[in-house]
C-alpha cells in the first residue's frame, strides 16, 4: 500500500484500488451503472463524501487536494468494528483462574470459592480512578490496533454506590482522551455483592436510587442488568428495568447465559434495545425478540474462554429475522480485546458466514447502540470509520486467524493507524 501526500493540508483522504471494498447495509449509496468495480471512497471532512470506481473518482477528486491512499489490489477494506458488549473498566488480574478452569471446576463454583465477579469487584473498588483511567486507555489503545473505532463500556465491577459513580465517571473521562468513540451503560445490577446478601431487593433499591445522578450528570446512556442463575430474576429485573425506562434509559440485559430463565422474552417485553448471551435461548425466543426489534448481541469469546461447547444459536436467530451483533464481552475472565478474533469464533463455532460476521461485528453493534445511521457501514454521508486490511478479502480474518490484520485505521476521517502503528 502507498499513501502519496506532501506536507500541505488536504482536504481529505482517497482510498482507491481496494481488492474488496466491504461496504456493509447501504441506504444512501447506489452504484453508477450495474457492473461498476466498487473499490473506492473519499472521505471529507470526517464523513464519507463518496463510493465508486477507482478510475472516476481519481478523475474527480484530485491527489493533489486529497490524501490518497492505494491498496493496489491487494488489501480489502471495510468498516471500523463496532464491540457493543464490554466491560472495560476494571482492576485486578485473574489469570490464576484458568488454572481452576482447566481442572474442572465451572464458573459458579470458582465464583464461590472468592474468584470472579467479586474479586474484581474487590480489587476494583481497591483502585483509584486515574489507577481505572490508565488501564482503560491501554486496553483502548489495543482495541484501536485490532480496528475497533466505537465500543459501548459497561459499570459493574464497583457494585456499591461510591464505586459504580468513580467507574461511570472515568468512562466519561476516557471517551474525551481516546479516538474510540465509548458509549456507557450503567450496570450496577451485575450480581448481589456480599455485603447484601440475603437482602437483593435492598441492593436494587439502592441502584435505583443512583439512577437520578447518573441520568442528570449523563453518566450512562443504557442500563443493564444480569437476568439469569445466581444473578438477578425476571421480576425483578423487570421492576428494575421498567424505572430505569420511566426515567429515561435505554435498555440492555445480560439473558440466557446460565439458564433458560425467560430473560430474552423479558427484554422484548420491556422494550430492551439488546438481549446479550443467549447461550440457552429458544426459537419462542427469538420470535418475541424480533416482533419487538430486540437485537441478538452474541459473545462467541466467552464460552470458549469457559471450555463451553454451547454456544448461541446464530442461525435459530437468524431464521426469526433477528438483527445479530458480535461483541467480545471483553472482561477480567474474557480478555478479548480483538475483534477478529471475534469474527473467528462467530465462523468457527457458530457457523457464521464471514460477511455475516463482518455484518454483526460493524452493522449489527451499531444497530444494539441505536446509531446505524452514523456507523456500522460505508455509506454516503456516515462518519468515516473505516479500516484497511493486509490481507484481500474479508474471508481472510477467519481463515487467517490469530492474526491483526489492521494496516491503516480512519477514525472520524483522521488516519489513527498507519502501517499498524498508532500515530
Amino acid at each position: 500500500m502507498r499513501i502519496m501526500q506532501d506536507n500541505t493540508e488536504k482536504e481529505g483522504i482517497v482510498i482507491s484500488n481496494a481488492s474488496e471494498l466491504f461496504l456493509g447495509p447501504v441506504s444512501k449509496y447506489e452504484p453508477v451503472y450495474s457492473n461498476e468495480k466498487t473499490d473506492a471512497v473519499v472521505i471529507k471532512s470526517g464523513i464519507i463524501e463518496a463510493i465508486g470506481e477507482t478510475s472516476t473518482i481519481l478523475a474527480n477528486y484530485s491527489k493533489y487536494d486529497y490524501t490518497v491512499i492505494d491498496c493496489k489490489g491487494k488489501q480489502a477494506v471495510c468498516p471500523g468494528f463496532v464491540d457493543s458488549h464490554t466491560h472495560l473498566v476494571f482492576a485486578g488480574d485473574r489469570a490464576h483462574e484458568l488454572r481452576m478452569k482447566l481442572q474442572g471446576k465451572s464458573y459458579l463454583e470458582i465464583a464461590e470459592s472468592g474468584g470472579g465477579i467479586l474479586f474484581s469487584v474487590t480489587k476494583t473498588r481497591e483502585a483509584s480512578a486515574l489507577e481505572l483511567e490508565k488501564l482503560a486507555l491501554q486496553r483502548l489503545d489495543e482495541m484501536l490496533l485490532h480496528g475497533t473505532t466505537t465500543i459501548e463500556a459497561k459499570s459493574g465491577y464497583g457494585l456499591d454506590a461510591e464505586s459504580e459513580i468513580k467507574i461511570l465517571e472515568v468512562i466519561q473521562n476516557i471517551n474525551e482522551k481516546h479516538p474510540i468513540d465509548i458509549i456507557p451503560t450503567f450496570l450496577g445490577c451485575h450480581i448481589t455483592p456480599k455485603d447484601f446478601l440475603g437482602n437483593q431487593l435492598e441492593y436494587i433499591d439502592s441502584m435505583i436510587q443512583l439512577l437520578p445522578q447518573i441520568k442528570s450528570r449523563n453518566l450512562a446512556e443504557f442500563v443493564d442488568i444480569w437476568t439469569d442463575r445466581g444473578a438477578f430474576s425476571v421480576e425483578e429485573s423487570t421492576m428494575y428495568l421498567e424505572q430505569a425506562k420511566g426515567m429515561g434509559f435505554k435498555l440492555r440485559v445480560h439473558a440466557d447465559e446460565l439458564e433458560n430463565a425467560g430473560a430474552t422474552i423479558m427484554a422484548a417485553n420491556v422494550g430492551a434495545v439488546s438481549a446479550d448471551h443467549l447461550l440457552l435461548s429458544e426459537a419462542v425466543s427469538a420470535s418475541a425478540m424480533a416482533e419487538a426489534n430486540v437485537v441478538a448481541n452474541l459473545l462467541p469469546a466467552t464460552p470458549f474462554v469457559l471450555m463451553s461447547k454451547k454456544y448461541a444459536n446464530y442461525q435459530m436467530f437468524k431464521d426469526a429475522g433477528v438483527t445479530v451483533a458480535l461483541s467480545s464481552d471483553f472482561n477480567p475472565n474474557c480478555y478479548v480485546l480483538d475483534m477478529q478474533t471475534v469474527i473467528a469464533l462467530g465462523c468457527f463455532m457458530m457457523k457464521m458466514l464471514p460477511e455475516e460476521a463482518m455484518i454483526a461485528s460493524t452493522y449489527g453493534g451499531a444497530v444494539s447502540l441505536n446509531r446505524e445511521h452514523e456507523i456500522g457501514s460505508i455509506d454516503l454521508g456516515k462518519k468515516a470509520d473505516i479500516q484497511i486490511l493486509n490481507v484481500p478479502t474479508i474471508d481472510s480474518i477467519p481463515y487467517r486467524f490469530g492474526v491483526n490484520h489492521v494496516n491503516t485505521l480512519i477514525k472520524d476521517g483522521k488516519i489513527m493507524i498507519k502501517n499498524g502503528q498508532k500515530i
